[in-house]
């Protein structure tokens, strides 16, 4: 069976980690915690988590998922190339992606939401202040709008767990 990937970075919200690990854990489906060092990363509630690899000992065929969670802060992650590439290496058609609140502007930094709707835990008029442009935006859904008009895929699928 291959595991799902989860990333952690400075400020990672604990609450999102621990919820999507223990429905994992529940579907009985292996992890492994990566990090740009097996240094401790404190999420933003002021946990320490130590990774199980670092992002440099990536086997893509070793994983079918990735799961990116939000963060309080999650800029130093989405102007880091070397994040930016670990996360595209799961650009392809047999990995499923998870990206809670905000980390879809992760996605969407590395370039892989190109025509594709996607809903983030942010304001359109924040990611322009941040230097992302109108054209970025373009498929951005706004949390209203999800509501009347839910952006399709957003969910685990079954086959997966």
């Amino acid at each position: 069976m291959r595991e799902v990937a989860v990333l952690v970075y400075d400020q990672f919200c604990n609450f999102e980690f621990s919820v999507a690990l223990e429905m994992l854990a529940m579907a009985g489906k292996p992890i492994t915690v990566f990090a740009k060092s097996l240094e401790p990363v404190k999420s933003e509630e002021g946990l320490s988590v130590v990774a199980d690899k670092t992002i440099d000992e990536l086997q893509i065929e070793e994983y079918d998922a990735l799961l990116l969670t939000g963060a309080a802060d999650i800029r130093e992650a989405i102007e880091d190339e070397h994040v930016l590439e670990f996360i595209k290496a799961f650009d392809r058609d047999d990995v499923i992606i998870g990206a809670i609140s905000i980390a879809p502007i992760l996605l969407l930094r590395a370039g892989m939401l190109k025509g594709k709707r996607f809903m983030a835990g942010v304001n359109k008029e924040d990611l322009i202040e941040e230097g992302f442009s109108w054209d970025d935006m373009k498929f951005m859904v706004g949390w209203d709008e999800n509501l009347r008009n839910p952006v399709a895929d957003g969910f685990i699928r079954e086959p997966f767990l």
